[in-house]
């Protein structure tokens, strides 16, 4: 090789590392202070010639913007909204700053010259990685889309001119939560444009549980009973027929319960009731709604023979007439209440009416009972109090003549009711149903104490008389006088239904 030759290699190598230095040099003195090369961004953040700090700063500042977003789901006409920072809307900077901050200033001199050569062509940018609160999403759908759920309505039915009356039942509509969220969710995180998010809802049918299928099949009567108020007095009967129109036509679904002071009260006139008697404090008193005992009573009869399950049953303080004891269920303010739950798995119906004096009450439903199967209930007295003395009342209004039971004498018991069941005429089964108790009660009597003068009478002039003649007047005042004992037996005020005990209830 000629020395030429090597004087112009050498030349050469020597121009090339000129240019490598010189370029090195620019590049380090693009980046040789605590700013970020220019062309750098994070995300949409343009961090260029910032500090990490000012870096820092201006990404939260994007993030805050974004967290007031709103987000906006539709069902129809109607709409919720929310923001995406109340929805737990935030980011994780991750080593995004730590990168972009290394560009031009991490590696070798070749690779830090072709990142600031690139960065020419092109912006770097890092990206952010963004989480939203997935649980407070779906709990704002609920809450706020769940309003504009429209409620599906079960089939029903009633009695009417002795015939079942049906009604259809209503498909509802309901918020797919999960689906809805998971679409915003899909939006935020994976294809956004940075503006307010509008959604619809999406909205799914709500069957009703019972349909027109399973009411028609209420066509048996699982239980009946009635009993009479023949000597009630008007008062009385009208508030019976009142609690069977209150209760009459009652549907009540599987697994739901029964409670008669929802049907029955407010015992007021409002109400369409009337004073009547009723059990307080151990008394008969007149109380507006009086009679409505006899009412639940007779109900709980015929949920015993439908065999339902009893959630709730309270005897009378004292013995009833209508109902064996046991066989009773009083209903008293808030305290004594009768409750019973659709233990079946169709719905049922309570059909109540008065007729003559009589009130019944049927329960209708899908009877799956055996025919071979029969039940019965005994009432067994475990022991009986008799009542304490009579309770005596002086009114100094009244004459001595005056007697007046205000109230008669109730005997005491303890008794037990049992259900006893039958097959093919066999007994299979005895169950305990319930325990009760009645307080004896005093006969409580007022006697009037004023003493009242009596005229002197005149003796009477005894006359021969004719057997043929008719009587005369003074005749008439010798047999009056022979029937003074009855008489004052006959001003004595007195009613015999004061003797049987129990007469009004609770």
């Amino acid at each position: 090789m000629s020395k030429k030759t090597i004087q112009l290699i050498v030349i050469f190598f020597l121009s090339i590392s000129l240019v490598i230095i010189g370029n090195t040099t620019y590049a380090s003195a693009e980046v040789n202070d605590d700013r970020i090369a220019d062309g750098v961004y994070i995300d949409e953040v343009d961090v260029s010639q910032m500090t990490k700090d000012e870096a820092a700063i201006a990404v939260d500042n994007f993030i805050q913007n974004l967290q007031h977003k709103e987000i906006i789901i539709t069902v129809g006409e109607k709409s919720a909204r929310t923001t995406l920072g109340d929805m737990g809307y935030s980011y994780n900077l991750n080593d995004s700053l730590d990168e972009a901050y290394a560009i031009g200033r991490v590696g070798n001199l070749i690779k830090r010259y072709k990142e600031i050569k690139d960065i020419e062509q092109a912006n770097k940018v890092f990206p952010l990685e963004f989480t939203m609160d997935d649980a407070k999403l779906k709990e704002f759908i609920a809450k706020e889309i769940g309003a504009f759920n429209i409620e599906p309505v079960n089939a029903s039915l009633k009695r009417k001119n002795g015939q079942f009356v049906y009604t259809d039942h209503i498909v509802g509509s309901k918020v797919n939560v999960d689906l809805t969220s998971d679409t915003i969710m899909n939006i935020i995180l994976y294809n956004w444009d940075r503006t307010d998010i509008n959604v619809q809802a999406f909205m799914e049918e709500d069957m009703p549980k019972y349909t027109r299928k399973d009411v028609e099949k209420v066509n048996s009567i699982l239980g009946s009973f009635s009993t009479e108020y023949k000597s009630s007095a008007e008062g009385r009967a009208a508030n019976l027929a009142n609690g069977a129109k209150l209760i009459n036509n009652a549907v009540i679904y599987p697994d739901e319960v029964f409670s008669g002071y929802e049907y029955l009260t407010p015992f007021t006139p409002a109400n369409g009731y009337y004073s009547a008697g009723a059990y307080a404090g151990g008394k008969v008193i007149d109380s507006i709604g009086g009679g409505a005992c006899q009412v639940t009573t007779t109900l709980y009869n015929a949920v015993l023979f439908a065999e339902l399950e009893v959630v709730e049953r309270a005897a009378h303080s004292m013995t009833i007439s209508y109902a064996d004891l046991g066989r009773d269920a009083a209903i008293a303010g808030t305290y004594k209440d009768l409750k019973f739950m659709n233990s079946t798995d169709y719905p049922i119906l309570i059909e109540a009416y008065t007729k003559g004096r009589r009130i019944t009450f049927n329960i209708w439903g899908y009877d799956e009972r055996s025919n071979n199967r029969k039940i019965k209930f005994e009432t067994i007295v475990k022991s009986e109090t008799k009542p304490p003395a009579d309770v005596v009342t002086e009114d100094p209004t009244q004459p001595t003549t005056y007697r007046k039971v205000t109230q008669s004498a109730h005997t005491g018991y303890k008794a037990e009711l049992y259900k006893i069941v039958y097959e093919d005429g066999v007994e299979v089964s005895r169950t305990l149903v319930n325990k009760s108790t009645y307080m004896p009660a005093p006969r409580y009597v007022t006697i009037g104490t004023m003493e009242v003068e009596k005229e002197p009478e005149e003796e009477p002039i005894k006359k021969p008389k004719d057997e043929n003649t008719e009587p005369t007047q003074e005749d008439d005042i010798i047999d009056n006088s022979e029937k003074q004992d009855e008489q004052l037996e006959q001003d004595l005020y007195w009613d015999p239904s004061w003797e049987d005990e129990g007469y009004e209830d609770e």
